[in-house]
C-alpha cells in the first residue's frame, strides 16, 4: 500500500504512516496537525528519534509534574524563568530541581509521552518532510517496531482495531524468518505464544486465535494489527494490508 507524503489520519493510521517512514529509511520531520495542536517528529534514516508538542499538557514540566518528579514550586519557578533560548530542562538541572544526570531520561520520556499519544489520534492530518539530519543531542533509541507495539497497546477504540485486526474469520499467518522484528519489538511473553501459535499453522481466523490466546480477544485482535503493522504476520484474502511474504508499506513521493 503506497503512502502519501500528507494525508488524513483518518484514512491513513498513524501507526502504518510510522511503519511507511520506517521502511522508506528517509529523515526528515513528520508533522501531525489536528486543531491548534502540532507534533513535530523527527526521523533519522527511518528512525523515530525526537518528538515535540505544541499541547500545553505534553509540554516538559507538564510530564515531571504529572509523574511527581518535580514539585509545584519548583515548575512555577522554573516556567517563570523561561524565555528566548532556554530550556526547561536546562532550567531545572540549573536550580538544583533535576540531577544532570536526570535530564537524559526526563527527555526520554518526555519524547515517548508524546509518541504514545500520537498513537492515539485518530483524525488530523500529517505530513513528511525530507530533509537532513537532526539538531538533538538527546534523542531515542527505541526500533521502530518496539514504538509500533507500545503505541498500539495503548489503543482503546474497538473501530480502529477491527478495522486494522478484521472480522472474527480473517485468517492469519505468520511471516518467516520475521525473528529479527520479532526481538526487536519486545514482545510480552502472552505475545510471543501468541506469534508461537500462528508459525506453528499455516493459516489462524481471528476467532480460533483468540480461543487459543491466554490474552482476552480484545488484546488479540489489538496484537494481530500491531504484528500486520511490523511485519510479523499477513492477513490473508483480497482485503490484505500487505504482500504475501511481507510489507508493502510505500511512502511516495
Amino acid at each position: 500500500m503506497a503512502f502519501p507524503l500528507e494525508g488524513d489520519l483518518a484514512r491513513f493510521d498513524f501507526a502504518e504512516v510510522v511503519q511507511a517512514v520506517h521502511l522508506s529509511r528517509r529523515s526528515g520531520l513528520l508533522r501531525l496537525t489536528r486543531g491548534p495542536h502540532r507534533k513535530d517528529i523527527l526521523v533519522d534514516q527511518g528512525r523515530l528519534v525526537f518528538a515535540s508538542s505544541t499541547d500545553p499538557d505534553e509540554r516538559m514540566g507538564e510530564v515531571l509534574l504529572r509523574r511527581g518528579r518535580i514539585d509545584l514550586a519548583q515548575y512555577d519557578a522554573a516556567s517563570a524563568a523561561l524565555g528566548p533560548g532556554r530550556r526547561l530542562g536546562t532550567l531545572l538541572v540549573e536550580r538544583g530541581a533535576l540531577a544532570a544526570g536526570d535530564l537524559v531520561r526526563a527527555v526520554v520520556d518526555h519524547t515517548q509521552e508524546i509518541l504514545w499519544n500520537a498513537f492515539q489520534w485518530s483524525e488530523g492530518q500529517y505530513r513528511f518532510e525530507e530533509g537532513g539530519g537532526h539538531p538533538e543531542m538527546i534523542t531515542l533509541r527505541m526500533s521502530t517496531p518496539e514504538i509500533v507495539l507500545e503505541g498500539l497497546r495503548r489503543v482503546t477504540s474497538w473501530s480502529r482495531i477491527q478495522r486494522g485486526c478484521g472480522s472474527a474469520e480473517a485468517r492469519y499467518r505468520a511471516v518467516p524468518g520475521s525473528d529479527e522484528i520479532a526481538e526487536q519489538a519486545r514482545l510480552s511473553m502472552a505475545e510471543t505464544e501468541l506469534l508461537a501459535v500462528l508459525g506453528a499453522g499455516s493459516d489462524w481466523t481471528v476467532g480460533a486465535l483468540c480461543e487459543r490466546s491466554t490474552l482476552n480477544s480484545f488484546e488479540v485482535c489489538r496484537t494481530l494489527w500491531a504484528y500486520r503493522v511490523v511485519g510479523l504476520a499477513v492477513r490473508e484474502g483480497a482485503d490484505a494490508l500487505h504482500e504475501d511474504e511481507g510489507l508493502d508499506l510505500v511512502l511516495e513521493g
